[in-house]
């Protein structure tokens, strides 16, 4: 009867581990924290189209000075409606943790020559800005463009946002009102 044996070790057992628990699983503590993350995102997607919604809207138009005029009065009331708005509102400790494991993942493993190649542009002696929550993103300043393998590894982000690569900070920026939502600096080892 080898099979009463760890019955039996199994029933004594049991009450060891009663309460405790479970451990959870990477792939489920990644769903968690991306939760959070998405719902602190729409957050701000709901608060971005009120404000829009409480502008002047904007026909169509070619007109390259009024659309301009347009993008500054939005990222000028949603600055407002978050003037207590810090690094961490969006990116929180545990999002951060999360995204810095993704990236560092990235950035050392075997797509990591391809990776570095799409976010170092050729020309060094570009300025560096410090960049902060609830700025606009400088005009003139390139953007650079997200390695696709790092890009499908992170949360979809909708329309209104997007991930962009500062040097070796992570920023969230708004594409309506050029604004800067949240960052994590230092993401990029």
């Amino acid at each position: 009867m080898p099979g009463m044996h760890w019955l039996l070790l199994l029933a004594l057992a049991a009450p060891c581990f009663a309460g405790q628990p479970p451990v959870p699983q990477p792939g489920a503590e990644e769903a968690r924290v991306f939760k959070i993350f998405t719902a602190r995102v729409q957050q701000y997607v709901k608060m971005q189209k009120a404000v829009e919604d409480s502008l002047p809207g904007l026909k169509p138009t070619n007109d390259v000075a009024r659309i301009a005029e347009h993008e500054h009065a939005l990222a000028r009331k949603i600055a407002q409606a978050r003037r207590g708005a810090r690094q961490g509102d969006i990116f929180t400790e545990d999002v951060t943790r999360r995204f810095r494991r993704i990236i560092r993942a990235e950035f050392q493993g075997p797509n990591a020559q391809d990776a570095r190649s799409t976010i170092r542009p050729d020309d060094s002696s570009k300025f560096m800005v410090r960049l902060r929550v609830n700025d606009v993103y400088p005009e003139g300043m390139e953007l650079i463009t997200m390695p696709p393998t790092l890009l499908g590894k992170l949360p979809q982000l909708p329309q209104e946002l997007e991930y962009r690569i500062v040097g070796r900070d992570l920023m969230l920026k708004d594409t309506k009102a050029g604004l800067i939502v949240d960052l994590i600096p230092n993401a990029i080892p």
